[in-house]
């Protein structure tokens, strides 16, 4: 009965929040994503977080990756990992889950219709959602006030440029000068915007009453610093953004203080320029490059090494995606943070290693000998 592989993928796809709730139940949504422990790992300890994620909205339906195990693949590869069968056995599970086994020929063929009609709608809804994913991102990060939220956040006042003086840009400036990594003297007017007051989404209340979501209450409102991440193009397809403490020079108290929006795959926050001056998508004047995971590390290095240009990949997944065959960049210096015993990172940085220099230009891999990464270097932490 291989030949109903088509339709039990597409029928999995098509209810992948319910193969979810069946296989992974003490999991919940998040954003697009179903976020769950590893049952096959046995990873839920005090102190960690979920780390089995799976797409259930926008973008490729069904694949999942565990990001402490490295283990991923399709919604197929997903029944069978969770079950510990193979593709024969997650198909049969998958005909028992939908119901075809009883089905006679003529009511599979039937199905097998309607699936491919679904099939197209499914893939026409994820393009639209991936041109709208790559519009949030920039207009985000150039937000303008107003009550209409922006790709599901909320931003009442928009954002305000670099040395406009604005109050937000004065605690946010407060903000980087705890951190050790004051940011008058670089070229961030080119990279940061600053927000009085942009909603965490990650504490927004959704509401699936009568079969469709919606939000129900926003989440909480704090300062913010709006980084845009660029593709090798310069175009802003996602925003970064760093939630503040309403008072202190601290990041907000909230569970994760940097969230970010719109599409991060292969974008960059370039937080300096080196020695010629120009942004990477404006010039093919060769010279060194920093890459860091997070924006304070990046700074770190920015303020003590002029003659480099400088990159925040936002996240260590997306550092090995980073835009380096540019003709700018003629070595790499990864700025790794140690994340010392966390095989998960351990991986991931393997991972990202391995994406700098598939394109053939020397890589330096450096950590540093304090504390977690180079901004606690720079503060003197031990």
């Amino acid at each position: 009965m291989n030949g109903d592989l088509d339709i039990i993928k597409s029928g999995l796809i098509d209810r992948i929040e319910s193969v979810c709730e069946r296989l992974l139940p003490d999991g919940r949504s998040e954003g697009g994503l179903w976020v769950a422990w590893n049952p096959i790992e046995k990873d839920a300890k005090p102190g960690r977080l979920p780390a089995l994620k799976v797409r259930i909205r926008g973008g490729d339906l069904g694949a999942w990756r565990c990001f402490r195990s490295g283990a991923k693949g399709d919604v197929l590869k997903l029944v069978a990992y969770v079950e510990r069968t193979d593709i024969k056995g997650a198909l049969a599970w998958g005909r028992d889950f939908l119901g075809i086994r009883a089905m006679s020929p003529a009511e599979r063929q039937s199905l097998r219709k309607a699936e491919a009609v679904r099939k197209k709608e499914r893939d026409d809804k994820a393009e639209r959602a991936r041109l709208y994913k790559l519009e949030v991102g920039d207009q985000l990060y150039f937000a303008k006030g107003g009550e209409k939220e922006i790709g599901g956040v909320y931003c009442p006042y928009g954002t305000s440029a670099f040395g406009g003086g604005s109050d937000a840009e004065i605690h946010a400036q407060r903000y980087f000068a705890a951190r050790n990594v004051p940011i008058d003297a670089l070229a961030g007017k080119y990279c940061f915007r600053f927000s009085g007051a942009t909603e965490w989404w990650r504490g927004a209340k959704w509401d699936g009453a009568g079969g469709r979501k919606f939000k129900s209450a926003k989440g909480p409102l704090f300062p913010a610093v709006h980084s845009a991440m660029r593709q090798w193009n310069g175009v802003v397809t996602c925003c970064h953004v760093t939630f503040l403490d309403p008072v202190l020079p601290k990041k907000a108290p909230v569970d994760t203080a940097k969230l970010m929006r719109g599409e991060k795959k292969g974008a960059v926050i370039e937080v300096a320029r080196g020695l010629s001056g120009k942004a990477f998508w404006m010039t093919e004047q060769p010279g060194p490059l920093v890459i860091a995971e997070g924006i304070e590390t990046a700074l770190s290095f920015a303020v003590n090494i002029p003659e480099a240009r400088v990159w925040a990949a936002g996240d260590l997944g997306n550092i090995g995606e980073a835009p380096v065959n540019l003709a700018c960049v003629e070595w790499v210096l990864f700025a790794r943070d140690n994340n010392a015993g966390n095989s998960q990172a351990q991986k991931q940085f393997e991972t990202a290693l391995a994406g700098l220099e598939r394109h053939g230009k020397t890589v330096v891999v450096e950590a540093s000998h304090v504390g977690d990464d180079f901004n606690d270097l720079a503060q003197g932490e031990e």
